[in-house]
C-alpha cells in the first residue's frame, strides 16, 4: 500500500479482522422450492420465529438510524423500524476446535436486535422477493452498505428490503445515538466475563467494543436465520404479514459479506422453515473477497485451506461480487473459487475491472452527521470521504454492474436462467507485489492493457471504451483512512483522447463505441436496460476532447 500511516492501518484493519452459456435453462437451480435436498440425515428443526416489536415510534427527536439519501416517499415506498428478540445458540468447532460443523457452545441466549424495513406502500406492487441486508459494522456504527448501490433496482421492481443489525458493537453505538429508542437492545454474551477467554470490560487498557466480554458476536447466525424465517411467516406480527413473499435472498458487503460467506457455508443449509425448505433461496456477497469471520469471537476465522470456509457439496446458489479493489487489498485473490453449474450446487465469482472496495456514490448515502458524533468516539470514526494525495477517487459505477448480478440472481432462482460466466481479473504471478490490509504480501500484479486498465473480469464500457485510467488505491492523506477503499482515477488528458477517438469527429466515435459495448453488456446479462440508457446518456454528454 502506498503511505499508509501504520496506526491508522491497524485501526481500520481491525475493524475487519475483528470479525475475520447465456439463458441456459437449469432447473436444477429453479425456485421450486419443494426440489430442495437436505443433504443431513439428521432430523430437521424449523428455524424459530422471534418475538416483534414495532413499527418503533418515530417523533420530532427520535427517528431510525440508518442512511438518508433516498427518496422513498417519491418512489412509493415507506421505511419502518422494527425490534425482533428471540434466543440463539453461541456455536463453536468443539473441545478440541477440530469438528467440521458447528457444535452449540451455549444454548439459547437471549438477544434484541433490529430490522429496517423498506417495502412498497401497496402490497400489489410487490415482486414477491425480499432482500435481507446485514448491515455494515466496520465504522463502528450501524450502516446499510448494499441498500444505496441497489435500491434503484429494488424500488423500480418492487422488492423489499429489509436490513438487519448483527454485530453488537453497533448496538453499543446506537444505544448512545438514542439511549431510550435503542435501550432494549442487547446481544449480551451469555457466559460470565470470568467463563470468557477473549476480550476485555470496559475500563480495562485495551478495551474495544469489538472483542467486549460484555456482548457475543457469536449471536449474529441463529439471528440471520430468525429474520429470514420472520419475514416468510404467516404471524401477524411479521412487518410482512399482507405481502406475498415467495423468496428471500441473503446480502452483506465487506465485512458483512465475510459473515454471508460463513453463514452460507456452516449454516444455512441447516436453517429450515417448517416445510422443510431453507430460509434463503440465495446469496450474494459484495466485496466479501471469500473470507470468513470467526463463528464465535474467542475462535479463530476458519482460513482459505480450511474445509469450513467452503460451500457445502448442495448449497442454494451463491454469487460472490468483487472488484478490482479487493482482489490484493482484501486478499480475495488467494480464496478465488472456480464458478460451478453443478445441479444444486452453483455458484458465480465476478471480479469488476476497474472497480474500487467502497463506490464513491456511498458518500451520499450516510446517516446524518450529528448521529455519527452521538455515537462516540470510535477508532474508525473518520471521514468517511475521499482524501486521497491524487485529485480524484475513482468514479467507475460498478453499482451499474452490480444491479444487474442481484437481477440475475434472481432469474436464476426463480426461473432457472443461469447468470453469465466471466474469467476473473488478470494477474501475473511473480511479477511486483502487492499489499493487503491483512499484512500479508502477494508477489503477484495486475496484467493491464495500454491505457494503464486492468485485463479480465467482469468488463464496462469505462473500461473498453475509455477515458480514464482507473485505480484501486489512492495515496492517503493523513486522517482519511477510509480513502484506500475509494482508489483514484487519472483523467486523460485532450491529446490523449484524440489519440484514441480521432482528431475528426471524436465525440462522435467515442460514443459510437460506448453504444457497440452497451449493446453487447447488455445482450450478456451484464447491464439493465436502464443502466445500459443511462451510460449512453452520460456518454452523449461527456466532452471529447
Amino acid at each position: 500500500m502506498r503511505n499508509f500511516s501504520k496506526k491508522r492501518w491497524l485501526l481500520v484493519t481491525a475493524s475487519l479482522v475483528l470479525t475475520t452459456s447465456l439463458f441456459t435453462f437449469d432447473w436444477a437451480q429453479a425456485s421450486t422450492k419443494s426440489s430442495k435436498e437436505d443433504p443431513s440425515t439428521k432430523k430437521v428443526t424449523s428455524v424459530a420465529i422471534p418475538k416483534v416489536t414495532g413499527p418503533i415510534s418515530v417523533t420530532e427527536n427520535s427517528q431510525p438510524f440508518t442512511v438518508g439519501g433516498t427518496d422513498l416517499e417519491g418512489h412509493g415506498y415507506r421505511l419502518d423500524e422494527y425490534f425482533v428478540s428471540g434466543k440463539a445458540n453461541v456455536y463453536d468447532w468443539g473441545s478440541d476446535g477440530k469438528a467440521l460443523t458447528p457444535q452449540v457452545r451455549t444454548a439459547n441466549a437471549p438477544y434484541t436486535t433490529r430490522i429496517v424495513v423498506r417495502k412498497p406502500e401497496n402490497p400489489k406492487k410487490f415482486s414477491g422477493n425480499v432482500w435481507v441486508e446485514l448491515n455494515n459494522p466496520s465504522r463502528g456504527w450501524d450502516v446499510e452498505v448494499q441498500w444505496p448501490v441497489v435500491q434503484e433496482k429494488v424500488m423500480r421492481d418492487g422488492d423489499i428490503w429489509v436490513a438487519v443489525t448483527v454485530k453488537p458493537n453497533v448496538i453499543a453505538s446506537l444505544e448512545r445515538i438514542d439511549p431510550k429508542r435503542y435501550e432494549p437492545l442487547s446481544m449480551a454474551n451469555p457466559l460470565k466475563p470470568e467463563q470468557q477467554v477473549c476480550g476485555k470490560l470496559p475500563g480495562e487498557p485495551g478495551y474495544d467494543e469489538n472483542l467486549s466480554k460484555l456482548y457475543e458476536n457469536g449471536l449474529a447466525w441463529d439471528i440471520i436465520s430468525q429474520v429470514g424465517s420472520l419475514v416468510q411467516s404467516k404471524d401477524k406480527s411479521n412487518p410482512l404479514h399482507n405481502y406475498k413473499v415467495k423468496h428471500v435472498f441473503g446480502t452483506g458487503e465487506s465485512q458483512t459479506g465475510f459473515y454471508i460467506n460463513t453463514y452460507a457455508a456452516n449454516f444455512a443449509e441447516d436453517a429450515k422453515l417448517s416445510n422443510g425448505e431453507t430460509v434463503y433461496d440465495g446469496f450474494v456477497s459484495a466485496s466479501g473477497a471469500g473470507r470468513t469471520v470467526p463463528i464465535n469471537q474467542c475462535v479463530a476465522a476458519t482460513d482459505e485451506k480450511d474445509p469450513r470456509s467452503k460451500l457445502p457439496s448442495k448449497h442454494v446458489p451463491f454469487m460472490r461480487i468483487d472488484a478490482q479493489g479487493d482482489i490484493f487489498q482484501l486478499s480475495s485473490y488467494k480464496w478465488r473459487q472456480a464458478d460451478s453449474d453443478t445441479p444444486g450446487a452453483g455458484y458465480r465469482m465476478y471480479e469488476i475491472a476497474g472497480a474500487v472496495h467502497g463506490p464513491a456514490l456511498i458518500v451520499n448515502y450516510q446517516p446524518p452527521a450529528e448521529q455519527i458524533v452521538k455515537a462516540g468516539n470510535l477508532p474508525t470514526q473518520v471521514p468517511y470521504a475521499y482524501g486521497g494525495v491524487e485529485p480524484k477517487a475513482n468514479q467507475l459505477p460498478r453499482h451499474y454492474i452490480e444491479m444487474a448480478m442481484y437481477k440475475n440472481m434472481e432469474r436464476w432462482v426463480i426461473k432457472g436462467i443461469r447468470p453469465p460466466h466471466a474469467e476473473p481479473l488478470k494477474v501475473q504471478a511473480g511479477v511486483g507485489t502487492s499489499e493487503s490490509l491483512f499484512g500479508e504480501t502477494f508477489n503477484a500484479s495486475f496484467v493491464k492493457d495500454q491505457y494503464g486498465n486492468v485485463l479480465g473480469g467482469v468488463r464496462s464500457p469505462h473500461v473498453d471504451v475509455p477515458t480514464a485510467t482507473y485505480y484501486e488505491y489512492a495515496t492517503l492523506k493523513e486522517g482519511y483512512v477510509y480513502a484506500w477503499s475509494f482508489g483514484h482515477q487519472e483523467d486523460f488528458s485532450s491529446e490523449k483522447l484524440q489519440q484514441i477517438y480521432g482528431t475528426v469527429a471524436p465525440h462522435q466515435n467515442y460514443v459510437k463505441q460506448v453504444k457497440a459495448s452497451v449493446e453487447k453488456l447488455q445482450k450478456e446479462r451484464w447491464l439493465e436496460p436502464e443502466e445500459a440508457q443511462k451510460i449512453i446518456q452520460q456518454a452523449e454528454l461527456t466532452p471529447i476532447p
